[in-house]
């Protein structure tokens, strides 16, 4: 171990004489250009950071960099919304001229991102947008066929709304693809897809067929994340391989036939999320490790109370096995909506229940009979909002604007629920600036603190409401005493208050220790 000692009585340093600054002309002869020393390797890997314009501009550091650039393997081009057709005309010619002098051997990255391809209503009207699509292909194409002969790794088109660019067939032959994004292209496929090495595919707002779909799924034997996001023409997903882990489907389309329902075949799957505004019908998934039901469904196809909770009660049934659940406020409004007696969720294996929920829509039975069937549960999680939501299904008006807080006490009276055994962390996050909409949280923290008797720690979080809308620091501190003076509390609950601050950029926290002493302690 090193000691350190001091002297009572220390040795006088002895005085240095002060060196004598070199002159301007030893400066120069003696200065040593360290950028341009660079090791390639070094250079090349800076430029993984920047766009290819902002590489080409780094020539000015360094005369050895000068033509450093044209050997990166990473290309990427990027063009901000704009409507000046002559500012896509030069983007076009830089596009090219890049095109002649890259001297890259191997490509790891390929990413395009035009969003100032995005017309006006006049320039659709004349078909500019179409003009311009016609225009960039070739470009696209000479690059994407320079790029998929020197290996590339990672592809990323993301184009305008209503372009009419396709993919070329070659694309679809790349043995070295590891990664794949495309927004708003056309695939149309007259080859079999060949991706041995595909491992990430997100594909958003294009139109897919059932064929093109399989084809897609059939051509990437290791594909481990799957995204669809604001696709359609599609009604079927089934994947058997064992190395897809996650499947992430954000469908838009709304249709009003029962025939529109997608659905799900993935026996293997770990995390699945379902998001959008559509039906959903999925097989049973034994391996599934999380789940997220954070969908709507707005069509008149399930206009009825008994139809929307069934659709909802199977998608928990056949997605019971994840420990970790996320049931959106649309799922939770089914369900509350639903007669409790009509009912019958399995039992569910999740530890981790995340619940997006409206202040004035809680639903207290159904959260409970959520919670009754939730044996192992560990951790939940309460987002809330103080926004109404209400909203029309054929003529019926669901969501509620009145709660009653006795449903929350009523269906624990004379029993303990043995599903809370096991809780030990609560967090609630914006529970709104409004006390009223509180009513229906203080009820649920009665209930959880009169069944949960291993809860340690309680957290209610205003962060994301923003100081304008998040709710007072006094609201925030009356919820202490009703804590505190819970007679079943835990004698090593911890609460956790956290609140914007006004005028600093960080957060205030008030953090509030409960021990068995009615002291409180705020740091």
């Amino acid at each position: 171990m090193a000691r350190i000692e001091f002297s009572a009585n220390p040795t006088p340093l002895q005085k240095r004489p002060r060196p004598t600054p070199p002159s301007d002309q030893d400066e120069t002869r003696h200065s040593v250009d360290y950028i341009s020393d660079l090791p390639d390797a070094i250079i090349l890997h800076i430029f993984s950071f920047l766009t290819t314009k902002e590489a080409i501009k780094t020539s000015m550091l360094s005369r050895q960099w000068r033509s450093k650039w044209t050997a990166n393997p990473h290309i990427s081009f990027s063009m901000p919304f704009c409507y000046d057709s002559m500012k896509f005309q030069n983007f076009l010619a830089f596009m090219k001229e890049v095109r002649s002098r890259c001297t890259a051997v191997k490509v790891k990255s390929f990413l395009l991102d035009v969003a100032c391809l995005a017309s006006s209503s006049h320039q659709r009207r004349t078909h500019r947008g179409n003009r311009s699509a016609i225009a960039i292909a070739p470009v696209i194409n000479s690059w994407l066929q320079f790029a998929v002969r020197n290996n590339v790794e990672e592809v990323s088109i993301t184009l305008r709304d209503d372009n009419n660019y396709q993919l070329p067939q070659l694309l679809f032959r790349c043995p070295t693809l590891v990664s794949l994004h495309v927004c708003h292209c056309r695939i149309s496929m007259m080859v079999a897809v060949k991706w041995p090495s595909l491992k990430r595919l997100c594909i958003s707002d294009t139109a897919l067929m059932d064929d093109d779909m399989m084809r897609v799924l059939n051509g990437c034997p290791v594909l481990e994340f799957f995204e669809l996001k604001g696709c359609w023409g599609f009604k079927h997903i089934k994947v058997e391989s064992r190395f897809l882990r996650e499947l992430v489907i954000d469908y838009r389309e709304i249709r009003t036939d029962q025939a529109s329902i997608l659905k799900i075949s993935v026996p293997h799957l770990l995390k699945l999320r379902l998001l959008g505004d559509s039906m959903f019908k999925v097989d049973p998934i034994p391996s599934l490790v999380e789940a997220d039901l954070n969908f709507k469904v707005t069509t008149h196809a399930v206009a009825e109370a008994q139809a929307r909770g069934y659709l909802v009660e199977t998608l928990l049934r056949r997605l019971r096995h994840a420990t970790k659940l996320v049931i959106g406020s649309w799922c939770l409004e089914v369900l509350s909506s639903t007669d409790a007696r009509e009912l019958f969720l399995p039992s569910l294996e999740c530890r981790h229940l995340m619940l997006h929920v409206a202040a004035d829509n809680v639903g207290a039975p159904h959260i409970v009979k959520i919670l009754e069937s939730s044996p192992h549960l560990e951790k939940l999680f309460l987002q809330m909002t103080c926004t109404p939501t209400f909203w029309l299904v054929g003529d019926q008006n669901v969501g509620r604007s009145d709660f009653d807080a006795e449903e929350f006490r009523n269906p624990a009276k004379g029993r303990v629920y043995q599903c809370l055994m096991l809780l030990k962390n609560v967090e609630i996050v914006d529970p709104g600036a409004n006390w009223q909409a509180w009513e229906p949280v203080l009820s649920l923290l009665d209930f959880l603190l009169q069944n949960a008797p291993s809860l340690d720690k309680i957290e209610i979080n205003s962060y994301n409401s923003g100081v304008s809308k998040a709710v007072e620091p006094w609201v925030l501190l009356g919820v202490v005493p009703i804590i505190l003076s819970h007679p079943n509390r835990s004698p090593s609950l911890k609460a956790i208050l956290r609140h914007p601050s006004q005028g600093c950029p960080s957060s205030s926290v008030l953090k509030c220790d409960f021990y068995v002493s009615p002291d409180v302690v705020f740091s």
